[in-house]
């Protein structure tokens, strides 16, 4: 079969605006690559939330691996979270063949609108700038020779400081990482929207451990998580290969773009075209004929299901 043209088209658009997404802000994507997938080219719910998990596999690989390689995330935090990781992706994965499409694609809008609230009003980087600061005053405090350890800062000054990532103890990250494999299976996303800012808070890590722990995680569910939606026919192979040529270069233009132009802007910049994309996600589940110009000539979500891998 041939491939449409404008089915092509909109499937590397997209992946090049979750390329620039996932370059810009070092997360992989699923957030925004499901929304547009269902908005513009008229998926079956189900397969676009499979095929953004197969998207996911490529990028938060190579995201992780830049991190592993700077040693830039916590050994002991991701294998706790890893293996509880995997077991609710696959169990989220499959627990969305007994939910409604509708339904599903709802949860998803008030998933993305949630995130998008954060981006636009700034309360995630403004934990981030404050655990950076911390990190920066414990740096000052090890070079002066005087100070003792164990150093605990007051409420006047800022809160508890011991290192920049206290230890992964008890079971509390096993119950993060299921967590996170849950949300990541049932709506086809890394789950690092949850687990950078548990880091953050929770545990006090430094922004690049955090990310990069976060992306060890996520590359180690993003392969069960795909594996299993395709057992359950919800990956179109031809779609994802099309969105993952689309998103390399855009990895590259949303790196070049983040270190031009200031972060703030982009952040609540993209954090309000989110909250549109939600709220127009939500409205067309609500009302499907109302938007049913929008994805043209694109195939059908049975087409695209049925296509050959």
């Amino acid at each position: 079969m041939t491939l449409d043209f404008v089915f092509t088209a909109k499937a590397l658009i997209i992946g090049l605006l979750t390329g620039l997404m996932s370059g810009g802000f070092g997360v992989g994507g699923g957030i925004v690559c499901t929304p547009l997938v269902r908005i513009f080219l008229d998926v079956d719910p189900h397969v676009a939330v499979g095929t953004t998990m197969a998207l996911i596999v490529p990028t938060s690989i190579a995201g992780a691996f830049n991190y592993i390689k700077k040693s830039q995330f916590d050994k002991v935090m991701a294998a706790k979270l890893a293996p509880t990781a995997i077991l609710g992706t696959i169990a989220g994965a499959l627990a969305t063949q007994y939910i409604h499409p509708q339904l599903l694609m709802i949860l998803f809008a008030l998933l993305v609108f949630v995130a998008g609230l954060d981006l636009a009003l700034g309360i995630g980087q403004n934990l981030k700038v404050q655990r950076e600061k911390e990190a920066a005053l414990l740096r000052n405090i090890v070079s002066t020779p005087e100070v003792k350890f164990p150093v605990i800062a007051t409420k006047e000054t800022l809160p508890v400081v011991v290192s920049e990532a206290l230890p992964a103890t008890g079971i509390a990250p096993y119950f993060l990482g299921l967590a996170a494999g849950l949300f990541a299976g049932f709506f086809g996303v890394g789950g690092g929207f949850l687990l950078v800012p548990c880091l953050l808070y929770f545990y006090r890590f430094g922004v690049k451990a955090a990310f990069g722990t976060s992306l060890v995680v996520i590359a180690a569910v993003a392969i069960p998580g795909t594996v299993s939606h395709g057992a359950l026919s919800h990956v179109s192979m031809e779609l994802a290969l099309l969105m993952i040529a689309g998103s390399i270069p855009g990895s590259f233009l949303g790196s070049a773009l983040a270190l031009k132009l200031k972060d703030s802007w982009l952040r609540r910049g993209f954090g309000i075209v989110m909250l549109i994309m939600s709220i127009t996600m939500a409205v067309r589940e609500f009302s499907p004929m109302a938007f049913s110009q929008v994805s043209g000539n694109a195939p059908k979500a049975e087409d695209s299901a049925k296509r050959p891998n």
